[in-house]
């Protein structure tokens, strides 16, 4: 008992020598300013930007002097505000210039001194400003397909440019194709490197952040930059109605949509297959910190904060009905019927969206929840509601891997072609002369990739090819070389070509035969079931075969793979095979009607792919662009470097560059086949 006593009251001394070395240690901590901008800053001459100081550890403030490049900014900033950074329950302090300019280009040096807490304490940024006024009034329609990594552009043309005709004859013949992809036909090409600040593999808010901005910032950022107040949300899981002040208190930076309409009366446009609040529409037309506050991206296409409140958008197409509805909202508001009363026509399927011809703004939702309700968090809806992908619409059926096609009451939901070509229409001829831009998202060649449903990816991004050739038809059909395409991705996912499966229909659809593959691991037992259709789509969970040696990854030639018909391998035709996918060329038939290729039938040669994870890339994707100022897209760039770029298009004469390109495009010399 004595010696417990004892032992106790050591501890105590422990603690409490603790406590006192904390403290010491809070009081040593020196004062600082911290300016909330990237190293990198880089902005167009105008471009809103909020301006936040963060000062730390310090009991009072005063003395503020900012400059800006000899001007002074100082009385732009708010009173200091009393605010805990950090989460370290010291003495803060924060002050802010929001919707800020700067007006001369050039490196500017941004330079903040302040007296905290008796201390003098100084910080610094250098601003790249790049001119812009605009010269050429031209539009831009730029194409997302979300994750169309160049692996998946490879897939759509394997599958949509390899259609053998009545007579037997492929399109694709001695590895050459007939016609290539309309997003292939574009003259200039490049690699866009995707990488965010906080990480290699990024997801679609700060990629899109990147080219709708022109800067760099975290995951799930939506135009919005890192601040001291993300440590009550961002990394502890309350991402919640209660914290909603703190996920949209962070710097905001101007897109380019916004930019364009406040300065120069542009009119833009948004189409999507997703949720239209979904990451990459939402980088158009709202500013936060976290991209799942749902119900504030859908308030802020109504209420922009960098239009003094007006809309972000003249169109708007997509999925997501929930939030813009009075029942999926927690502030009960009914923004559909609020962009009624400012003149949107509003639209649910693709019969009426095909009726639309009067000189109106327009808003088209195709799919919503049949009850919308408002998400736990307080800040989302219950159901996050996408478009049905294309695969689905087109009524094919599914292979025995993916979840079969569940339209619902939407059995009308508009292809995305038909959206692009509507859009084009209201924002080029409807109701105003100005020149637009315009984002048109491919979305589910990322959301069918994360749980690698193949079938569903490919007829994605075959849909969202087919867009792009609305796009240039329309370019085509007006001869006046005004409006710049750019068709790229925002980040990249893991399919890989493998080759071909000649696996019979009766196997790759039947869904009454699979074969459960279980082994143990450390962290437990592991098990995956596999269908008939494996060799035409091979996940990660199951080993890539080498055909031409028989091994694989793990020596067994044959595991995961269901067993449930006879391998056929003539040695003289090994392109017939059905389980090896190293020979042979991807054949497919052609629907009249639609225009799609089919995914059943006899004599058809599937593409085989193969995912490694159901997640994000971090490897760098393709950029394909055409029309005024397309040659700035050459080469290797910064996901970022696509915004300066694109308005490069407006500001300058490209008229030489422009030239260089066609003569290029006309050469016999280096003419490729297909375009």
């Amino acid at each position: 008992m004595e010696k417990s006593v004892v032992l106790t009251h050591k501890l105590r001394i422990v603690f409490l020598s603790c406590l006192v070395t904390a403290a010491g240690m809070a009081q040593s901590v020196k004062p600082s300013v911290k300016i909330l901008l990237p190293e990198r800053t880089r902005l167009l001459q105008g471009q809103l930007v909020d301006l936040v100081l963060e000062v730390r550890n310090a009991d009072s403030v005063k003395n503020l002097k900012v400059m800006a490049g000899g001007i002074d900014l100082t009385s732009r900033f708010s009173a200091p505000v009393k605010t805990d950074l950090d989460c370290d329950n010291t003495t803060d302090w924060v002050m802010r210039a929001n919707l800020q300019s700067f007006d001369t280009p050039g490196d500017l040096k941004v330079d903040v001194s302040v007296n905290a807490g008796g201390s003098d304490v100084k910080d610094s940024r250098t601003v790249s400003v790049f001119d812009f006024a605009l010269a050429q009034r031209r539009n831009i329609v730029l194409f997302i397909g979300d994750a169309m990594g160049t692996a998946y552009r490879d897939a759509a043309r394997l599958v949509s440019r390899a259609i053998v005709d009545a007579n037997g004859k492929n399109s694709f013949r001695d590895g050459f194709f007939d016609n290539l992809l309309e997003m292939d036909k574009m003259p200039v090409s490049g690699m866009s490197m995707t990488y965010g600040t906080d990480s290699v593999v990024p997801d679609s808010a700060n990629t899109g952040t990147a080219w709708a901005t022109g800067n760099k910032s975290y995951l799930n950022a939506v135009n919005s930059l890192p601040d001291g107040t993300d440590c009550k949300w961002r990394f502890n899981g309350q991402t919640n109605a209660a914290n909603l002040q703190y996920i949209t208190d962070n710097p905001r930076v101007e897109n380019l949509w916004q930019y364009l309409k406040r300065k120069y009366q542009y009119r833009t446009g948004i189409v999507s297959t997703a949720a239209i609040t979904d990451a990459t529409p939402a980088v158009e037309g709202s500013y936060v910190g976290y991209r799942q506050a749902r119900l504030e991206i859908a308030r802020q296409y109504l209420e922009n904060p960098m239009l003094g409140g007006r809309p972000a958008f003249d169109v708007i197409l997509g999925g997501g009905t929930d939030p813009f509805t009075s029942a999926g909202r927690t502030d009960k508001r009914d923004l559909i019927a609020e962009f009624q009363a400012l003149g949107y026509r509003y639209v649910t399927n693709a019969t009426d969206l095909g009726m639309i011809n009067t000189p109106a703004p327009l808003l088209g939702l195709f799919k919503g929840s049949a009850k919308p309700a408002p998400a736990s968090n307080g800040i989302a809806t219950a159901s996050d509601v996408n478009m049905d992908v294309a695969y689905d619409k087109l009524g094919l059926a599914r292979p025995a891997s993916e979840p079969a096609a569940d339209l619902g009451a939407y059995t009308d939901q508009p292809m995305l072609e038909q959206m692009t070509a509507k859009a084009i229409e209201v924002l080029s001829t409807s109701f105003s002369s100005a020149p637009f831009i315009l984002m048109v998202e491919g979305a589910s060649i990322d959301k069918q990739s994360h749980p690698n449903q193949a079938a569903g990816t490919i007829w994605d991004a075959i849909e969202l090819d087919k867009s792009v050739g609305v796009a240039r038809a329309w370019i085509a059909k007006r001869q006046v070389k005004d409006t710049l395409i750019v068709v790229t991705a925002d980040h990249d996912q893991s399919m890989s070509i493998i080759g071909v499966s000649n696996t019979p229909d009766e196997e790759y659809f039947n869904r009454t035969k699979s074969e459960k593959v279980a082994f143990k691991t450390s962290a437990g037992a592991m098990d995956f079931t596999v269908w008939g259709d494996s060799y035409a789509n091979v996940r990660a969970g199951l080993p890539f075969i080498n055909s031409s040696t028989t091994a694989s990854n793990n020596g067994l030639a044959t595991l995961g793979q269901p067993g449930s018909f006879v391998p056929v391998a003539p040695a003289d035709t090994p392109w017939t095979s059905t389980y090896s996918t190293y020979y042979g060329s991807t054949a497919y038939k052609m629907d009249s009607k639609t225009g799609y290729p089919v995914n059943a039938g006899e004599g058809l040669r599937r593409i085989s792919v193969g995912f490694r994870t159901g997640d994000h890339t971090g490897s760098s994707v393709p950029v394909t662009a055409q029309g005024p100022g397309a040659y700035n897209f050459m080469g290797y760039m910064d996901e970022s470097d696509i915004f300066f770029k694109m308005a490069a298009t407006l500001s300058t004469d490209t008229a030489d560059g422009d030239k260089f390109i066609d003569a290029l495009a006309n050469s016999k010399f280096i003419k490729t086949i297909g375009k």
